[in-house]
């Protein structure tokens, strides 16, 4: 979820207990991905047994299978809550709803259009890779050699940027929203100390990420990371740990002895799972690359079904409602990562042409970074919908 959801004062005597059930909150806010985490990381290391090898090795397969349930959906339902709204609220948000969007088709278009053109032919990044040759291997980014092969090296890089801040964001909302349902009382202080705490973990992740300028990969296209100082690694692991030591002193211990208030597991679990999913000392390498993108949007799904399962209840056959949603979710989000795109490839040849799937990268590309400005203005606490559908 989008920007940082804050508690409000409550107006009414009763508040809803859970997104789902408690029991079953617990699974989907971070309970399963914490106890699939345990079980692959304890059995990583006798993966010379093929009757456990083998199950780790069928992860793509699975995952990728999953996806059309949960990561596919996850994106795709954001777009109807957000445009479902009507025209009112996408005129308030114009810039994370129209314009947004509108630049990135724009980025593709160029990019589609001007794909093979040389980068030594363009001056401004000629002179920017020239300026940057003594600052490690970032002209590596900018190198191309084709404009369509640097214009998506630069977007990818956009949303890996923009992935970290959203999901530090969405646990963060997941506390408050417990929180909120269990009077569990924040003050703004440990809000903020909350919020940075997590925030810190995705600065970690992306200065570890960005060494050394290595060459990462996406299906057929290549693209590298930035380099950043070496120093930036150690120093952010000192924030995390300090960040977790002061979450724990701060906020839990000092709630516990000035008012004996302990937090809920289904409050805590949600950033214990984030500490698991992204730290490197926990990382075990299928969980991470499969599976934490996996439990990140089922962890989303919970909050969906909260404001579905309660919009639908005043209308009529809601089961009915229900399913045809569920199933029209599950089907435009094939559409529009795999089917589409891929069939567009195929008609227009882009592999053959560029050595990448150009449609199929791009749709990947333009759902993922503008999910996360769709989620910065559809999670917030004050929103009417919220209010009425999450809240209420």
């Amino acid at each position: 979820m989008g920007r940082a959801m804050r508690p409000i004062v409550d107006t009414i005597s009763e508040r809803p207990r859970a997104l789902t059930t408690r029991f079953v909150d617990f699974w989907l806010l971070g309970g399963a991905s914490l106890l699939v985490w345990f079980l692959m990381f304890a059995t990583q290391g006798f993966r010379a047994a093929w009757a456990i090898d083998q199950h780790f090795k069928n992860l793509t397969v699975t995952t990728a299978s999953l996806s059309l349930l949960v990561n596919y959906p996850h994106f795709l339902v954001s777009y109807k809550l957000a445009y479902g709204r009507g025209r009112a609220f996408i005129t308030t948000h114009w810039w994370q709803l129209l314009v947004v969007p509108a630049l990135m088709i724009a980025t593709f278009a160029f990019a589609y259009a001007y794909y093979d053109l040389p980068v030594s032919q363009l001056s401004p990044v000629s002179m920017l890779s020239r300026d940057l040759t003594g600052f490690g291997n970032n002209v590596r980014v900018f190198s191309g050699p084709r404009l369509g092969d640097l214009l998506f090296a630069l977007t990818f890089n956009v949303m890996i940027f923009t992935v970290g801040w959203h999901y530090t964001k969405q646990v963060f909302g997941c506390m408050m929203v417990y929180a909120y349902f269990d009077r569990y009382k924040f003050s703004p202080r440990q809000r903020t100390i909350t919020k940075y705490a997590l925030l810190s973990i995705w600065w970690l992740n992306f200065a570890q990420g960005n060494q050394a300028g290595a060459q990462n990969n996406f299906s057929q296209f290549k693209y590298y990371s930035f380099d950043l100082p070496d120093i930036l690694v150690p120093v952010a692991t000192c924030i995390v740990a300090m960040g977790a030591l002061l979450v724990a002193y701060e906020v839990f211990w000092k709630n516990y002895k000035e008012r004996g208030e302990t937090p809920s597991v289904n409050m805590v679990v949600p950033f214990l799972a984030l500490y698991v999913w992204w730290l490197p000392i926990t990382r075990q390498y299928e969980f991470y690359f499969l599976l934490t993108p996996f439990f990140h949007s089922l962890q989303y799904l919970a909050f969906v079904y909260k404001m579905e399962d309660t919009r639908l209840r005043g209308l009529e056959h809601p089961e009915i409602r229900g399913t045809i949603l569920a199933f029209a979710i599950v089907l435009a989000g094939w559409l529009a990562f795999e089917f589409v795109p891929n069939e567009i490839d195929t008609v227009l040849g882009t592999f053959n042409a560029w050595q990448m799937f150009f449609f199929f990268t791009a749709a990947m590309l333009f759902i993922n970074i503008h999910h996360y400005f769709i989620d910065n203005v559809l999670w917030r606490f004050k929103d009417p919908e919220i209010q009425k559908y999450l809240l209420a």
